[in-house]
């Protein structure tokens, strides 16, 4: 069975579901929702997913919302990328449950109310502080694996990079995280792995190969 994600362009949460795709070699069609003009709030979005949000995975008879969610179905299903024993597989949640919560809600606040919303400074800085301190953490944990769980790329980190590539667009300066700039660094050299700004740009997947500059592990 082919599967179906619908999703936009500018959605760091879309590109954690589409990077899985590329990551594991695996054709998929693309939805291309416009977010902008109420897209997810018609009656047949909303009979396909209630929450009217993308992303939304579609897989035969199947229907997935939420991007972690996603993912961890296609781990599932796919025996890719989930963590080969129940304590990495453990990890990766924990992981995804508090990068969502920490660092992505920083990074995708403070690039919504940069680009799209308009937020006082005051409001941008307050979302791009909580994304600094999450860096903080990640760094530190870095410092002692190449991965955030376990010793090969997986679901987590895949979640986590739905937003940090876009870091730039929320006015965040990562130079002084050399640990997970590495891990950025090592994570776009895998096979199939592309930027945000490659996303599909019509029904048919595309997944070019892209690099990201990678500084010294110091």
């Amino acid at each position: 069975m082919r599967y179906t994600l619908h999703g936009n362009h500018e959605s760091g949460n879309c590109y954690k579901v589409a990077l899985f795709f590329a990551l594991s070699g695996i054709a998929y069609d693309w939805k291309q929702v416009d977010i902008f003009a109420q897209g997810t709030r018609g009656a047949a979005f909303t009979a396909l997913n209630p929450f009217q949000e993308v992303p939304v995975l579609v897989h035969g008879e199947t229907v997935v919302a939420q991007s972690d969610v996603i993912l961890r179905y296609l781990a599932d299903t796919t025996g890719r990328f989930g963590g080969d024993d129940a304590a990495t597989r453990l990890q990766v949640q924990e992981w995804m449950a508090w990068t969502s919560n920490k660092m992505t809600s920083g990074i995708s606040l403070a690039r919504f109310g940069i680009r799209f919303a308009g937020f006082k400074p005051e409001v941008v800085e307050f979302f791009q502080n909580r994304a600094r301190t999450a860096f903080d953490h990640v760094d530190r944990h870095l410092a002692g694996q190449p991965w955030l769980a376990g010793d090969k790329p997986t679901i987590a980190d895949m979640s986590a990079a739905g937003y940090v590539y876009l870091a730039g667009e929320a006015g965040l300066d990562l130079t002084r995280w050399k640990k997970m700039l590495a891990w950025m660094g090592r994570l776009s050299m895998q096979p199939g792995w592309h930027h945000p700004d490659k996303l599909p740009r019509s029904d048919a997947t595309v997944a070019p190969a892209a690099g990201h500059a990678v500084p010294d592990d110091d």
